[in-house]
C-alpha cells in the first residue's frame, strides 16, 4: 500500500446522473456516513483547487503571449484521465453490447479525445457486480465540464428467449454529453479517474408508437475522482501482464512490501475491437494486504508463484500509485494468475447466477450450488480457504454468508465438474445487508418507514428507512432525469425499484434490514 494510503479517511463520493441537455443533481454519500455539511465543505474545498488551477493556467497563457522570442516557449502540460465502467444488475437481458467509437472531455478551451478510433464493443452486463478499468490516457491538463460519449450500435440480448435485438435508432446519432455536477480538472500532479455507471433498467424504454420496439434513453451515473483517489464502493477489475522486474518482496517472509506492475491493460469486458490503452500503461499492484492468490488452474496458491510476464486479474480497491511508472494503484484482496477465456474450461471467467443451495463441506474446502443467470442447470462451486466474499458495494462478508437465494457473481475457472472460485460478489443477500428488487407496499414501524420489498430472486423483505437513511429518487421522463432526497415516503410509487443496503445487526422488530442507503426508481 503506498505511504499516503495507509492513514487514508473515507473520501465523500458524489452520486450523479445525467442526460444529454437534462439538469443534473446531486446527493452526496458517505461510506463512513459522512455528513452532508462535510460533503459539502469537501466539494467546496475541491472547487477552491478548481478555480486556483484554471488562474494559474490563465496566468501562463499570459505570460507565454506576452513572451515573445524565438525559442519556442514551455510545452503545454499533460494529465492522466482513467476511465472505469460498471452497470447495474438488470434480470431482463443477459448481454448488453454497447459499441463506441469515441469518448472525449469538453471544457471552456474546447474538447479533448479520451479515445477516438475504431468501433470497440463491451458487454455492459459483464460489470453488473464489479467495475472493470478500460483504459488510461494523457490529455491537455485544464479544466473540463463535459464528458462526450459517441456510440454508433447497441445490441439487446433478451434473458428469456436469448434473442438479439439491435437498436433502431440513437439519440442524437449516437452522441451522449454526460454532465457532471460542476468543473472537474486534469493535472500533471495526479491521475483523474471517471468512473461511468449506467443504468441498464431505466436506459432501454418502449416506443410508444405501437411497433413494440426499443429505444436508448441513457442514464448514467458520473463520478469524478481528483486527487486522493480511493473507490471504497465498488471493486475494480484489472487485467493485463506482470511487468518484467517489477515484483517486490516475492522472495521474502515479510509480506509488507508485496507489490508489482501489471501492464498492457486490457479492458476485461471488451468483446472486439482494438486495445484502447496503452501497452506501456501500467498500474501498481500492492498485494501487502493479504490478497487470495490462485494459478491458472484455479488452486490456491501464494505470492511467490507470481512470474514476469504472467498473464494475471487483480481485484481490489483502486488508489493512488506510489509508483512513477504507473499512473493508478490497487490495493489487491484477489490476484488470478492466468488467461481469462470467457466459456472455455480451465480459464477465469465470471459468471452471474444465483446460489441454489446451502454450503456443504468438501474435502477441506466449502461447496455450494450455483446456478448460472438462464441456463437452469446447477453447478458446484467451490470455494477454497483463500475464496473472498463481497458485497457489490465493496463490504467484505465471510464464506459463511453465502445461502441459498443468494444472487451475484463468481470469479472462477471452470473444470469438468465444478467452479473454482477466486471471488463470490453477492449483489442480493438481506442477511449481510443488500436487497435489491421492486416495492410491494409501505408500512411504519414505531419511527421506521417500513418498504416492503419483493426481491429479484422471489424474497419478500421489510427494508427499515428513518432520518438517517440516504435516500435518493430517480425520476425520468423524456425530457429531463432528475435526482432528489424523498422527505415523505408516501410519493413512492408501487413497483419502484429499490436497491438498499444496511445493516441486519440488532434490528427493531418489524425490520428485516435497516438501511443507511436507498435508491428509488420509478416503474
Amino acid at each position: 500500500m503506498p505511504p499516503d494510503q495507509a492513514a487514508m479517511h473515507a473520501n465523500c463520493v458524489s452520486l450523479r446522473i445525467s442526460k444529454r441537455e437534462s439538469p443534473i443533481f446531486c446527493s452526496l454519500f458517505s461510506s463512513d456516513r459522512m455528513t452532508r455539511t462535510q460533503c459539502a465543505e469537501q466539494e467546496i474545498s475541491m472547487n477552491k483547487r478548481i478555480f486556483a488551477a484554471l488562474s494559474a493556467m490563465l496566468m501562463a497563457l499570459s505570460i507565454s503571449a506576452c513572451g515573445g522570442g524565438s525559442g519556442g516557449g514551455s510545452q503545454a502540460e499533460t494529465g492522466q484521465v482513467a476511465v472505469v465502467f460498471t452497470d447495474g444488475p438488470t434480470d431482463q437481458y443477459q448481454r448488453i453490447l454497447i459499441s463506441m467509437s469515441a469518448m472525449s472531455l469538453i471544457g471552456p478551451g474546447g474538447h479533448v479525445d479520451l479515445y477516438n478510433g475504431p468501433e470497440v464493443t463491451f458487454d455492459l452486463l459483464e460489470m453488473s457486480d464489479w467495475a472493470d478499468l478500460a483504459f488510461n490516457t494523457k490529455v491537455l491538463a485544464g479544466t473540463y465540464d463535459k464528458i462526450r460519449i459517441e456510440l454508433t450500435k447497441v445490441e439487446l440480448v433478451d434473458m428469456v428467449n436469448n434473442e438479439s435485438e439491435m437498436l433502431d435508432k440513437l439519440p442524437a446519432n449516437g452522441k451522449i454529453d454526460l454532465n457532471p455536477r460542476g468543473s472537474f480538472e486534469v493535472s500533471p500532479d495526479f491521475t483523474t479517474v471517471i468512473k461511468l455507471d449506467m443504468d441498464a433498467k431505466k436506459s432501454f424504454q418502449v416506443v410508444a408508437t405501437g411497433n413494440g420496439k426499443l429505444q436508448l434513453r441513457p442514464i448514467f451515473f458520473v463520478d469524478i475522482y481528483e486527487g486522493d483517489i480511493f473507490l471504497p464502493d465498488r471493486l475494480v477489475r484489472i487485467f493485463g501482464t506482470v511487468d518484467a522486474g517489477s515484483i517486490e518482496g516475492a522472495g521474502t517472509a515479510d509480506t509488507s512490501d508485496d507489490a508489482f506492475r501489471l501492464c498492457d491493460i486490457q479492458f476485461i469486458s471488451q468483446q472486439s475491437g482494438p486495445s484502447m490503452a496503452s501497452p506501456d500503461d501500467c498500474v501498481k499492484v500492492y498485494a501487502d494486504g493479504g490478497p487470495g492468490v490462485f494459478d491458472s488452474a484455479g488452486i490456491e496458491s501464494d505470492f511467490s508463484e507470481i512470474a514476469e510476464n504472467d498473464p494475471l486479474t487483480a481485484v481490489g480497491f483502486v488508489v493512488d500509485s506510489g509508483d512513477p511508472l504507473a499512473f493508478l494503484g490497487l490495493n489487491a484482496v484477489i490476484l488470478e494468475d492466468g488467461a481469462r477465456e470467457p466459456g472455455v474450461s480451465g480459464g477465469w471467467d465470471t459468471t452471474a447466477g444465483n446460489v441454489v443451495s446451502d454450503q456443504v463441506a468438501c474435502d477441506a474446502d466449502q461447496c455450494f450450488d450455483f446456478e448460472p443467470a438462464e441456463t437452469g442447470m446447477t453447478v458446484q462451486t467451490r470455494m477454497q480457504p483463500g475464496t473472498r466474499v463481497f458485497r457489490a458495494d465493496g463490504i467484505e462478508l465471510t464464506q459463511a454468508d453465502v445461502n441459498s437465494g443468494d444472487g451475484g457473481s463468481v470469479d472462477a475457472v471452470a473444470t469438468a465438474t465444478e467452479l473454482l472460485a477466486a471471488l463470490v460478489v453477492l449483489s442480493t443477500d438481506v442477511d449481510s445487508g443488500i436487497v435489491t428488487g421492486t416495492l410491494a407496499s409501505i408500512g411504519q414501524t414505531g419511527s421506521y418507514a417500513v418498504l416492503n420489498v419483493t426481491t429479484d430472486v422471489g424474497a419478500e423483505v421489510r427494508v427499515c428507512a428513518d432520518d438517517d437513511t440516504a435516500i435518493v429518487h430517480v425520476l425520468a421522463d423524456d425530457e429531463t432525469v432528475t435526482l432528489f432526497d424523498i422527505i415523505d415516503f408516501e410519493v413512492l410509487e408501487i413497483g419502484s425499484v429499490i436497491e438498499a443496503f444496511g445493516d441486519t445487526d440488532s434490528l427493531p422488530v418489524g425490520c428485516d434490514i435497516v438501511a443507511n442507503q436507498v435508491i428509488v426508481e420509478a416503474p
